[in-house]
C-alpha cells in the first residue's frame, strides 16, 4: 500500500472516529434531557420539586398536646377571689406555661362547658359548667386549640355548646369537635410553619334509635349535627364515622385525631381503643391523641397493616388540672402527661412525618395557702424548679414520674424526660 493510500485511511479512520463520538454525545445529551423533563413532569403533577434539587428546604413544628381541663366544686371555691367577686385560674399554669408557650402549637381537652350563670350556676360532677376565667386563664398560659367534645359537652343542653363555642371563638382559639352549624366542617387545616396539619376531635357516645347521648342526656335536635360522636358500642361503626371526617384532610400533611374514649380509671388502653387505633392507623392518621380516662394510659408508635404509615398513639394523657385525688379516686388520678410533638416536611414531599416526641409528665399539686386551697400542674422534669416549691410533697412527685414514665414506649422517636430524682 502507498503511503498516500495509507494516510487516507488513517484520514477516513480519523473522521469515523469523531462521528462515532459526536453521535454518542448527542444521543448522551438526548436521553439526560428526556430524563429530566420526565423528573420535571412527574413533579409538576405531585406539586413537588424535581428530585435533582440538593437544596430542598425542610419545615419543621412542634406540637404539645395536655389533657383533660376540669373545674371541680373545690377549685371553684379556690380560684374564686371574694374581693372583687370574679374568678382567676392563671396560677393553674404558671410552671407549665413555658412548654405551652414554647411549642408553635398546643393544644387540650377542655372538658366542662362555659355557659354562664345566668341560666345555670357554675357547677362540677355530674354536670360542668365552669366561668369564663378559665378559658381566659388557658389562652394566657398559651394554649391555641380546645377540643370541645367529650362525654360532657351537653350537660348544660343547647346553651352550654353553643356559649361554649362562642366564647371560645371570641377569646381567639381554635376549636374541634362542635361547630357553629351543621354545615360547618368537622375538622380544621391549620398552617404551622409551612406544614397543613389536619385536625378533628371526636368522643364516644350512646346511639340509640338514631338518637346521641352524652352523660345520659339525649342531645338535641338542634345539636345532634355540630357535635362529633362516635358510637362505642361497633368499632366498625365508629370506624366509619370518623373516617368519613378525616378523608376529607387528605389534603392536609399530617392528620390529627383526638378521641374522648377508653375506661375511666384504667391505666391500659381496651381492645376497642387498640382495633379503632389500628383501624386509623390503616387509613393515614399520622396522630391519635387520647383523653377522657383521667389517668395516664400507654404512648406507642403502630405500624399500618401493609407497613406504608406510621401513627403515633397516646392512648390517655391523664388529668392535666382536676381536683381528682388519691383519697377520693385513686393516685394515677393526679398523674398527667405533656406530649411534645417535633414534626417535619420537607418542601418537594407530599406528607409530614413525625420526628421525634418528647414525654413531660406532670403532677397536679394541692395545698392550702393558710384560708383557702391551691392548685398548681407542676412538671417533672427540673430538679431546681421542683426544689423551688416548698409546697411539694416529693414522695407524691416521685411516685407520680415512676407511675408514668413505666407507661411511655421508649423508642427511636419517642422518650420521656430523665427523673429529676436522683
Amino acid at each position: 500500500m502507498s503511503r498516500k493510500k495509507s494516510r487516507k485511511k488513517r484520514k477516513n479512520n480519523s473522521k469515523l472516529f469523531w462521528i462515532i463520538i459526536i453521535v454518542i454525545c448527542i444521543m448522551g445529551v438526548f436521553f439526560i434531557y428526556k430524563g429530566v423533563n420526565n423528573d420535571t413532569n412527574e413533579s409538576k403533577k405531585n406539586n413537588t420539586i424535581p428530585i435533582f434539587n440538593e437544596n430542598v428546604e425542610t419545615y419543621e413544628a412542634s406540637i404539645l398536646a395536655a389533657g383533660d381541663v376540669m373545674v371541680h366544686t373545690p377549685q371553684l371555691q379556690a380560684q374564686y377571689d371574694y374581693s372583687n367577686g370574679t374568678y382567676n385560674f392563671d396560677n393553674n399554669f404558671k410552671y407549665v406555661k413555658k412548654y405551652i408557650e414554647n411549642a408553635d402549637y398546643s393544644l387540650a381537652n377542655l372538658e366542662t362547658t362555659l355557659a354562664g350563670n345566668d341560666v345555670y350556676q357554675y357547677s362540677s360532677y355530674p354536670t360542668f359548667n365552669s366561668p369564663n376565667e378559665l378559658a381566659d386563664a388557658l389562652k394566657n398560659a398559651g394554649f391555641d386549640l380546645l377540643s370541645t367534645i367529650n362525654n360532657h359537652s351537653f350537660d348544660k343542653s343547647d346553651l352550654g355548646v353553643n356559649r361554649t363555642l362562642s366564647t371560645l371563638k371570641e377569646k381567639g382559639f381554635d376549636t374541634v369537635g362542635t361547630r357553629k352549624n351543621s354545615s360547618s366542617n368537622e375538622y380544621i387545616i391549620k398552617d404551622i410553619n409551612n406544614i397543613k396539619v389536619g385536625i378533628t376531635s371526636y368522643s364516644y357516645g350512646d346511639v340509640k334509635n338514631n338518637n346521641k347521648y352524652l352523660n345520659g342526656i339525649k342531645i338535641s335536635e338542634e345539636c345532634e349535627d355540630k357535635m362529633n360522636i362516635f358510637d362505642s358500642s361497633d368499632v366498625n361503626k365508629a370506624f366509619e364515622t370518623i373516617s368519613s371526617t378525616t378523608d376529607k384532610m387528605k389534603d392536609s400533611d399530617l392528620q390529627v385525631v383526638i378521641l374522648h374514649w377508653g375506661k375511666e380509671y384504667a391505666r391500659k388502653e381496651t381492645d376497642f381503643q387498640k382495633q379503632l387505633s389500628q383501624k386509623l392507623c390503616d387509613n393515614g392518621v399520622d396522630i391519635i391523641i387520647g383523653s377522657h380516662p383521667h389517668v395516664v394510659e400507654p404512648v406507642e408508635t403502630i405500624t399500618s397493616t401493609d407497613g406504608k404509615n406510621e401513627t403515633l398513639v397516646i392512648y390517655s394523657l391523664g388529668n392535666y388540672i382536676s381536683n381528682q385525688r388519691r383519697e377520693t379516686v385513686g393516685a394515677y388520678s393526679e398523674d398527667g402527661l405533656m406530649v411534645n410533638i417535633n414534626i417535619s416536611k420537607k418542601a418537594n414531599e407530599q406528607e409530614a412525618k413525625v420526628k421525634k416526641v418528647t414525654c413531660i409528665p406532670t403532677w397536679v399539686n394541692k395545698y392550702s395557702n393558710g384560708y383557702k386551697n391551691v392548685y398548681e400542674i407542676v412538671p417533672i422534669e427540673d430538679e431546681s424548679d421542683l426544689n423551688s416549691i416548698t409546697s411539694l410533697n416529693k414522695y407524691n412527685v416521685k411516685q407520680s414520674y415512676n407511675n408514668t414514665a413505666s407507661l411511655i414506649d421508649d423508642s427511636d422517636i419517642i422518650t420521656v424526660v430523665d427523673s429529676p430524682f436522683k
